[in-house]
C-alpha cells in the first residue's frame, strides 16, 4: 500500500490505544455521516502489536483505586465483552486476595464498584477467606488472608492476538493501517498546528493527528518540540513548577 499524501485523520501506533481509536473514531464517522474510516490512516515503525500491547499481561479488571478510572474500566470491560472471539477474550473474573494491611483500600474498591452496578463479592476475615478460597480451589493454603473481593466480570485476554483482532475491527471499517513506516518529524503551521508528518517514506498531510505510541511517545514530544517541564497543582492547591 503506498503511502497517501493527505489524510484527515493520522494515528501513530498499531497498539491497542492506536487501533482502538481508529475503530471507534471509523464506526463513529460511519454512523454521524461525517465520514468513513477511510479517511484514517495508522502508521507504525515496527508491526502491529509490536511494542508493549503484544507482551501486556492481557488482565481486564475493575480493581482501581480513582472512582473516574473504575467507571472508564467498566465501560471497557463492556467493550471486550462485545466480541470475545476476535479480541480473544476469556471472562473468568478477577480476584484480588489481601493480607489485612489492604483491607481498608480494597473494601474501598468494592463499596466503588457496588456504587457504579460492577458485580463484584467482598469477603472479610481469615477464616470466611479460607473457606470462600478453598470453595473454588480445594487446595487453597495461603494463611493471613482477610479480604477477597471476586470482581464477576473481567478476565484475561491473549496479548497479540487481542491486537490483531482490534486490527481486523479496524480494517473492517476500511480504515488503511501502514507498517514499517517510521515517524521522524512534523511540520506545522504559523500557529503551531501540525499539519504535515513526515516519514521515512515520505511526508503526509494531515487534519488531525492522534498519538498512541505508548513508551515511545517521548520520541514524539521531542519531535514536537514540547516543554521539558511543566507545572503542576498539587493536592495541597499549590503550584509546582519545572517538573521534568
Amino acid at each position: 500500500m503506498a503511502i497517501p499524501s493527505h489524510v484527515k485523520y493520522l494515528i501513530i501506533g498499531a497498539g491497542i490505544h492506536g487501533l482502538s481509536t481508529a475503530w471507534h473514531l471509523a464506526e463513529n464517522l460511519r454512523k454521524s455521516g461525517t465520514g468513513s474510516g477511510k479517511d484514517i490512516l495508522v502508521v507504525d515503525k515496527t508491526a502491529i502489536a509490536a511494542g508493549a500491547s503484544g507482551i501486556a499481561c492481557g488482565v481486564v479488571r475493575n480493581n482501581y483505586f480513582q472512582p473516574a478510572m473504575r467507571r472508564l474500566m467498566a465501560h471497557s470491560v463492556s467493550v471486550w465483552e462485545s466480541d470475545p472471539e476476535a479480541f480473544s477474550y476469556h471472562p473468568v473474573g478477577y480476584m484480588q486476595i489481601s493480607p489485612e494491611v489492604m483491607h481498608a483500600d480494597v473494601a474501598s474498591i468494592y463499596q466503588q464498584q457496588k456504587e457504579i452496578g460492577y458485580p463484584s463479592v467482598f469477603i472479610e476475615g481469615e477464616t470466611d477467606c479460607m473457606s470462600y478460597m478453598q470453595g473454588i480451589f480445594s487446595d487453597w493454603q495461603a494463611k493471613g488472608i482477610t479480604s477477597v473481593l471476586h470482581e464477576k466480570k473481567g478476565g484475561y485476554a491473549n496479548n497479540t492476538r487481542s491486537i490483531y483482532g482490534l486490527a481486523r475491527k479496524a480494517e473492517n471499517e476500511d480504515v488503511r493501517i501502514l507498517t514499517g513506516v517510521k515517524v521522524t518529524g512534523f511540520e506545522k503551521d504559523a500557529s503551531g498546528a501540525v499539519k504535515t508528518v513526515v516519514t521515512d517514506q515520505g511526508k503526509i498531510a494531515c487534519d488531525q493527528v492522534i498519538i498512541g505510541t505508548g513508551p515511545w511517545v517521548k520520541q514524539i514530544w521531542d519531535m514536537l518540540e514540547l516543554p521539558k517541564a511543566i507545572s503542576i497543582k498539587g493536592r495541597d492547591g499549590q503550584m509546582h513548577h519545572d517538573v521534568p
